[in-house]
């Protein structure tokens, strides 16, 4: 049954029966447990130096993702890379889902919009403020969508254990990277985000539609929390970005 609305990204449709599904064409080959990065330099040399194999692919007209496998005493772990943005990030967990992935942990970057943050600094995010399409094909309407409680809660536990600080926060996911205004800025600041970026959302809803335990680990990396933009060189951290592969990948051991 399809909801109406008078804008259409905010019209749903109940049935849970699509034309295509990503089953249609793929097979049950991959492990249940995967990381996803979105530090490609960091994740090559990742693969370098623990020789990975390549155990499959996300494929896509403009290019293919390797994905690749991690053994763990006996048990197996997927690495790979999602497809960016929103779109992207939804359709790269319904396809590794087909494959047989049902449990997620994704780390990558995001820009800060709280005062006096530190380029580097853990965000681990409990909800999303859904200013982007694709979560609104995926759940009724609705300002935010809520992180996987207890996989969010377990990344949590599982930091402090490793004596890893963080903060825990709100995100804001937009479709429009270049439409990021002081004055929505301090919009979403007022509701409680301290991050922006452009696939939490999207994650999270497709998360909460399947019901898969799915967390998140961000970096605040560049500055748009002032009047005018800061890099930070947040696309140099390779330290905070290698350790975050490796944080993710030490966390999904015992998910």
């Amino acid at each position: 049954m399809i909801i109406k609305n008078e804008s259409p990204v905010c019209e749903y449709d109940t049935n849970r029966n699509p034309i295509i599904k990503p089953t249609d064409f793929l097979e049950k080959t991959l492990p249940s447990k995967c990381v996803i990065t979105f530090f490609r330099k960091e994740l090559n040399q990742f693969v370098v130096d623990k020789n990975l194999p390549v155990i499959g692919h996300l494929h896509s007209e403009v290019l293919d993702i390797p994905i690749y496998e991690y053994n763990i005493s006996k048990e197996r772990i997927c690495i790979t890379m999602p497809f960016s943005t929103a779109p992207g990030a939804a359709g790269t967990i319904e396809e590794l889902h087909a494959m047989g992935c049902n449990k997620f942990i994704i780390c990558g970057g995001a820009g800060s919009i709280k005062k006096d943050s530190k380029v580097g600094e853990i965000i681990v995010p409990v909800a999303a403020v859904r200013d982007e399409g694709t979560s609104y094909h995926y759940l009724e309407p609705s300002r935010e969508v809520e992180c996987h409680k207890a996989t969010a809660d377990f990344i949590i536990s599982g930091l402090e254990r490793l004596g890893i600080p963080y903060t825990i926060g709100k995100t804001w996911t937009t479709d429009a990277m270049y439409r990021e205004t002081p004055e929505m800025i301090e919009l979403r600041r007022k509701e409680g985000c301290i991050t922006v970026e452009m696939e939490t959302a999207a994650f999270f809803a497709v998360s909460k539609y399947y019901d898969i335990p799915l967390a998140q680990l961000l970096y605040a990396g560049d500055d748009v929390s002032g009047e005018k933009w800061d890099n930070r060189n947040w696309d140099s951290q390779k330290n905070v970005r290698a350790n975050m592969i490796f944080t993710a990948i030490k966390l999904m051991e015992e998910l």
